[in-house]
């Protein structure tokens, strides 16, 4: 007995010792895995979770960059174009405060944004989009009138507290908007292409998803969350507000919060809980027409088109930035910028261009008014330093705003009144009719019509209702036609042939030949304009007095392999390379297929196609002492690193000879004196120049009578120092179809301009 209990007690014994070693060796075991992964974290795979915990504890945050400036060669530099915030405003009608209070300021503001600074023109047009209406009946420009428009506009959206208006961002063909109104469903409404749906008319949105997800396309759950019925806390009013507006604005909250604080207002009758400011970043040109060709625009998705805005796009608008920074435990930012901080690439880049924006603002004044005053369609006009290649202007008419790139489609209809010879008047321009077969999408007057382009032999038929472009090119004004359109510059390439045989020893300025008015090639004559051509002459009076058959014996004694690689040399046969998007060039045919009427219509430009910047070039060469310099219109570029790219002259090769050069100036000047040209010769100053007329190939032929040329004039001053080449380019002129009775003109008031501009002092003639 005694024994049992001995022998249990020692059993209990060990049975507890048992359970004590299991533990303690539970425990040990247990501490070594702890030790052993803490070991292998923080040393074997350090790197592996190092990096899985800066994926949660940092994150990246991207900051766009602002998109670089543009500026002219004016002085310091005028702002040609810039980037900015605009901001949108709209109203919370949730909030508390004065709603009488908000309808009389937004009435100010938005009389301000629409009409105050602007034209009574650009008023009614800027009321009729934001009140969303065709007309106005009886519109004057009265602030009291105008503003009783507003405020009665204004009053339901300020009052409406339930979205009433979806739009379902889908285009819609003909026969699923019948499929959509024979639903039956209240609330849906159809306009144009596109949805509309009232969330507050819907009776069950489950079954309008349901029925609207087949004939859309769209899931049941999306269509059922865009047409939810929810309070509206967002009411759009005006955007892409002015600066002085937005100022406007900011000042009058600020008063208003101090005036909170003092304890002078009470919320109630305050207004700015309801206003919500919104910056928009936004493109903005403050010259407005100004260069507009030259510099280009940016459409809404911040991309460059045109000039240097789209040549330069990758540079000018960067690469975004990115802002390293840590989170705390909800994915807050913590330091954005204690841990990194990326180079911003693009940020700040200055481009500026070579452009002066003085003399291109003038030059356009005088471009319109001289295609207004010869009625001509179109016009051209380049400005360029002979001795540099620095393209001092280059302008186009018609013109386009380029805060307002999106006005150049409206349309117009064809009046009587202001085109009483159509047949003539609408010749060369994009006119319209209505096709509902072969017609295309066209809005006037915010109504969709179908509309196809006009054969000329409808352009007479007055009858017809007629539609054409406001600004008489629509998109085409997009184009600089300087680089972009090709054209045949007619007898201002005769100072060319002229040179080219001088400078091959084939001819001097006194060499003689005898001039019978007309020269048979083949099945068809070449005959002179002018009657001074008559009998034997120099080739300097053939150049005076723009005589063909006096160009065509020149080229006869070159041959066709000289006079094409002088054309190459020229720069005939390739782009000039401007930085500017857009530019075309024709390439010079081969030498071996030229026909001896291709040798000899060249010789007066004509069967040669070129631009008006290529001409520019050529001409500066014919002055500069004979070497083609490469035409530029960018001086440097800097960037936020301090690292500035210099665009420097590129002399690019030797065309003619410098005495070769001095030859052909002298009898340029001749020209502008007492020949053809003489209508671009300043008085008091010695000019250079030359006319041209190219007829306008149509259908194989060229054209005839009234308005079928291009009118041309290129000259350079002063004569004995050039500062300039200018180039005109009149397209379809009607008063007169030769360019010494149009072009010439024109030509002559911006050689004044710039003989005054530059301070060049007159010389006294006896």
């Amino acid at each position: 007995m005694k024994k049992n209990k001995i022998i249990q007690k020692a059993k209990k014994y060990f049975d507890g010792c048992n359970r004590i070693y299991v533990i303690a060796v539970f425990f040990v075991l247990f501490f070594l895995i702890i030790i052993y992964n803490l070991f292998a974290y923080t040393v074997l795979n350090y790197s592996f979770y190092n990096q899985l915990a800066d994926r949660q504890q940092i994150g990246e945050v991207t900051v766009p960059v602002t998109r670089g400036t543009i500026y002219s060669s004016t002085n310091q530099g005028t702002i040609l174009g810039t980037s900015l915030n605009l901001y949108n405003i709209a109203i919370d009608p949730k909030m508390e405060g004065n709603k009488d209070k908000l309808q009389k300021f937004l009435t100010e503001v938005s009389y301000k944004q629409l009409c105050y600074l602007n034209s009574k023109k650009e008023c009614y047009k800027n009321l009729l989009k934001f009140l969303r209406v065709l007309e106005i009946e009886d519109f004057r420009k009265d602030e009291l009138l105008i503003k009783d428009l507003i405020s009665a506009y204004l009053t339901p959206k300020l009052n409406q507290t339930k979205v009433n208006s979806v739009f379902i961002d889908k285009e819609l063909d003909n026969e699923e908007i019948t499929q959509i109104i024979n639903l039956g469903i209240k609330g849906l409404y159809p306009s144009g292409q596109f949805l509309y749906v009232n969330p507050e008319e819907i009776d069950s949105d489950e079954y309008a998803s349901k029925e609207l997800s087949s004939i859309l396309g769209m899931t049941e759950k999306k269509i059922k969350h865009l047409i939810r019925k929810r309070e509206l806390r967002y009411i759009p009013v005006l955007n892409k507000l002015s600066i002085s507006v937005s100022e406007y604005i900011k000042n009058y909250l600020e008063e208003e919060n101090i005036a909170l604080k003092n304890g002078i207002l009470d919320r109630i009758n305050s207004i700015g809980n309801f206003i919500i400011l919104t910056p928009n970043p936004h493109r903005y040109y403050p010259e407005k027409e100004v260069g507009s060709q030259l510099i280009g625009f940016v459409d809404s998705e911040g991309v460059g088109h045109y000039g240097i805005e789209g040549y330069f796009d990758d540079i000018l608008k960067g690469n975004n930035g990115k802002i390293v920074s840590k989170k705390d435990v909800l994915g807050r930012i913590i330091n954005p910028i204690d841990l990194k901080k990326e180079d911003f690439i693009g940020e700040g880049i200055k481009i500026h261009s070579t452009i002066d924006r003085n003399i291109q603002k003038k030059v356009e004044t005088i471009l319109e008014n001289g295609v207004k005053r010869y009625r001509a369609n179109k016009g051209t006009i380049v400005v360029m330093e002979p001795k540099t290649g620095r393209v001092l202007s280059i302008a186009n008419y018609p013109t386009y705003n380029l805060n307002n790139y999106g006005d150049v489609y409206e349309l117009e209809k064809v009046r009587f009144s202001k085109y009483p010879d159509p047949k003539v008047d609408l010749l060369g321009f994009p006119v319209f009719v209505e096709d509902k077969e072969n017609g295309d999408k066209f809005y006037y007057d915010s109504k969709e019509i179908l509309l196809r382009r006009a054969v000329r032999e409808e352009l007479g038929e007055n009858a017809l209702v007629k539609y054409k472009y406001k600004n008489d090119f629509g998109p085409q004004v997009y184009k600089n036609d300087a680089i972009s359109s090709l054209y045949e510059p007619g007898s201002i390439m005769k100072a060319l042939t002229v040179a080219i045989g001088i400078d091959t020893g084939e001819i001097n300025r006194y060499s003689m030949y005898m001039d019978k008015g007309e020269l048979t090639i083949d099945s068809f004559t070449i005959k002179n304009v002018s009657d001074k051509c008559l009998g034997y002459h120099s080739f300097a009076h053939a150049l005076n007095f723009s005589c063909n058959v006096g160009m065509i014996r020149i080229v006869q004694r070159i041959g066709k392999v000289l006079l094409h690689q002088y054309f190459t040399d020229f720069g005939f046969n390739e782009l000039t390379g401007i930085t500017l998007e857009g530019e075309v060039f024709s390439q010079v045919t081969p030498w071996e297929k030229w026909s001896r009427a291709k040798l000899f219509t060249s010789s007066y430009g004509l069967g040669v196609s070129v631009t008006p910047l290529q001409m520019a070039s050529s001409y500066s060469t014919l002055v500069n002492g004979g070497i083609y310099i490469k035409p530029r219109i960018i001086d440097y570029i800097e960037f936020s690193n301090n690292k500035v790219i210099k665009y420097k002259k590129e002399l690019e090769r030797r065309v003619i000879k410098e005495s070769t050069s001095k030859i052909i100036v002298s009898m340029l000047v001749s020209s502008a004196k007492d020949g053809a040209a003489k209508n671009g010769n300043v008085l008091g100053y010695s000019v250079g120049g030359k006319t041209g007329t190219s007829q306008i190939p149509y259908k194989g032929i060229y054209e005839k009578g009234v308005g079928s040329t291009i009118a041309s004039y290129a000259g350079f001053g002063p004569a004995e120092d050039p500062k300039f080449v200018i180039i005109v380019k009149l397209d379809r002129p009607r008063t007169n179809n030769f360019g010494g009775q149009t072009a010439a003109f024109v030509f002559n008031d911006v050689a004044s301009y710039l003989f005054d501009y530059y301070e060049i002092p007159r010389r006294v003639v006896k």
